[in-house]
């Protein structure tokens, strides 16, 4: 139904009016959703609709109609916000009720991880300002009822038949959520497809798992069985990022109410899931009809990989640590588990990058920036772990909150080399940590880590060795956001980093015979926009894959798809060498870290 006759058919609906209010006129549901992310319905108009109930939500519930129009295009579901303390008894689910209210757009915003204030910190100083955060202006709203006046329950009612769930591009490849400046289209556009099932009950046949639940948070992300490629999963099963690809199949699901905690297992298959299609913190998520039992849920199917090869040449490794800092809560237990990976499964590195390494006194307005302590608490849990012993590598910020990442942490990367591992070090460097270090104009590491640089010789052939984290996807639109054409704002960012990086390292070592190594937490993938000045510089940069294949190369879970973001590569002087990305926390349950680590061996030529 379009614009036009939408309003058409409501205005004929306010001449004909209801028996019982001479200000409320008869609106069907799909009417009041009408054909688009908004209603077109004013605001200030009461309306009454009938539907049944078919599920309550937060201090809401969901109807939906009886008698759809038969517009597949047009949502027959509608959210009901009755008030904070509404005067009357509210209805259950299967009740069949006619409800008079004020049609209006409201963006939900109270789940976890997504909160109303972030802090920030004022690079070069210890101030730290709270202040509102503008992850909800690029949300979608969600239609519903609210400046309720009356709920009439006027008996009961089966629930509608749920929908199949089966967006556009879920059996093949889409590379777009919307198409800017053109017509509501759910038949070919994801973000449309979500609309016209806002506040309906869809079904997601043979849901799998395909993310861990965060903790604390309600909701994980399935996807149907049905919809599933061979070419787009992971060795491990799990679905795999790929260009052009958006996976629009890959649903968010928030536990049914009354449901009690419960992390169930990455991989599993859970049946079909019921529940009602809504939208929450910038994305779309069933909410489930049912409470799952932990102790009957599947376990997945193994999955048979091979086992990763270790040989005798030099072996360096990088390593998100996530926030690690010895005043964090269970600092010791994370300390003793991370030197557990590093000793039992990467077999104690020569030469080890760490990223996210705050400082002794973690996140605050101090003026702390050392980690000296924090690096020390870990090189003993690897000693007491059995690992060998390593020298510490590190800097410390000039300033505090130079660096970015938690307010007030002094975030930083370092190395950690290994005794007797026959590298020669020379000094570290802190590359772009200069008296512009705050001003984001003139220096793209301005208030962002610092790259850590450190030559080296092994074996008596030169090396440099540089540790990376470049910034975040921070600020970046959402695929279901307010704009039809999202833009990932940060690429800008990590492009000009890039850029400099790159610059700096040709300034330094073009014409000389030297192998540059490049390890860290890029926040993006090899073929992005972002890292294109690092593929076309004349020091020849190459990403390393793993060894084993494609579909082995990645380290990081997001929303329920796996990312390759943390690479080694390597430019100048070639060397051979072998890539392994060790899947240790993306997929599992109980994460060290939320980044996988990747091992670089150096090969004898």
């Amino acid at each position: 139904m379009a614009r036009s006759s939408t309003l058409a058919a409501f205005a004929a609906f306010l001449m004909v009016g209801t028996a019982g209010s001479a200000q409320a006129a008869d609106a069907s549901i799909s009417v009041v959703q009408g054909k688009d992310h908004r209603t077109t319905l004013p605001s200030a108009t009461e309306v009454a609709v009938e539907g049944v109930v078919t599920g309550e939500f937060g201090k809401g519930f969901f109807i939906q109609s009886t008698q759809p129009d038969g517009d597949a295009d047009t949502s027959e579901g509608l959210f009901v916000f009755p008030g904070n303390s509404p005067t009357f008894a509210l209805p259950k689910v299967g009740d069949l009720v006619r409800v008079t209210g004020k049609p209006d757009e409201f963006q939900p915003f109270k789940e976890p991880p997504f909160t109303r204030t972030r802090k920030v910190a004022v690079c070069g100083t210890t101030q730290i300002n709270e202040i509102a955060s503008e992850d909800r202006n690029s949300y979608l709203p969600i239609t519903q009822l609210s400046s309720v006046t009356s709920v009439e329950i006027k008996g009961t009612a089966s629930l509608p038949n749920a929908i199949d769930f089966n967006p556009p591009g879920a059996n093949g490849s889409i590379a777009f959520a919307d198409k800017p400046n053109s017509p509501f289209n759910p038949t070919d556009h994801p973000r449309d497809y979500f609309e016209s099932l806002e506040g309906m009950r869809v079904v997601i046949s043979d849901a799998i798992v395909v993310s861990r639940k965060e903790p604390g948070w309600d909701n994980f992300w399935v996807m149907p069985a049905g919809s599933f490629d061979l070419p787009e999963r992971s060795a491990y099963g799990l679905p795999l990022g790929i260009p052009g690809h958006i996976f629009p199949e890959i649903v968010s699901v928030h536990k049914a109410k009354d449901q009690k905690p419960f992390a169930p297992a990455v991989g599993a298959h859970l049946g079909d899931l019921t529940g009602i299609m809504t939208y929450e913190n910038g994305g779309y998520m069933v909410v489930l009809d049912a409470v799952l039992d932990p102790d009957k849920l599947p376990v997945p199917d193994a999955v048979e990989v091979p086992a990763p090869m270790f040989g005798d040449g030099i072996r360096l490794a990088t390593y998100n640590a996530e926030n690690m800092s010895l005043a964090s809560d269970g600092a010791a237990e994370k300390f003793r588990a991370i030197a557990a990976q590093i000793v039992n499964d990467l077999r104690s590195p020569d030469l080890l990058g760490i990223q996210e390494v705050q400082d002794d006194d973690g996140q605050g307005a101090t003026s702390t920036t050392t980690a000296r302590r924090t690096l020390e608490a870990l090189r003993d849990a690897i000693s007491v772990a059995g690992g060998p012993k390593y020298k510490i590598i590190a800097l410390d910020p000039v300033l505090p909150n130079t660096d970015g990442g938690a307010a007030g942490g002094n975030i930083r990367t370092v190395f950690l080399v290994r005794d007797e591992s026959g590298i020669e070090l020379s000094a570290p460097t802190r590359l772009f940590d200069t008296e512009d270090r705050c001003d984001e104009n003139a220096n793209p590491y301005a208030g962002a880590r610092k790259p850590l640089l450190v030559e080296a010789k092994i074996n008596g052939k030169p090396f440099a060795f540089v540790n990376l984290h470049l910034s975040s996807k921070l600020g970046d639109q959402g695929l279901y956001s307010n704009a039809e054409d999202p833009k990932p704002a940060s690429i800008e960012g990590r492009k000009k980093q890039a850029i400099w990086l790159v610059e700096e390292l040709e300034r330094r070592y073009s014409g000389t015979v030297r192998t540059i190594v490049l390890m860290g937490d890029f926040n993006d993938h090899a073929d992005s926009e972002a890292l294109e000045p690092l593929r076309d510089s004349k020091l020849g940069f190459q990403f390393r894959r793993d060894y084993r294949g494609e579909t082995f190369t990645a380290s990081y879970a997001f929303n329920g798809l796996r990312e390759s973001i943390d690479h080694f590569v390597v430019g100048g002087t070639q060397v051979q060498t072998r890539a392994l990305y060790m899947n240790l926390n993306a997929d599992a349950q109980d994460q060290v870290s939320d980044h996988n680590p990747v091992v670089l061996e150096l090969l004898e030529n």
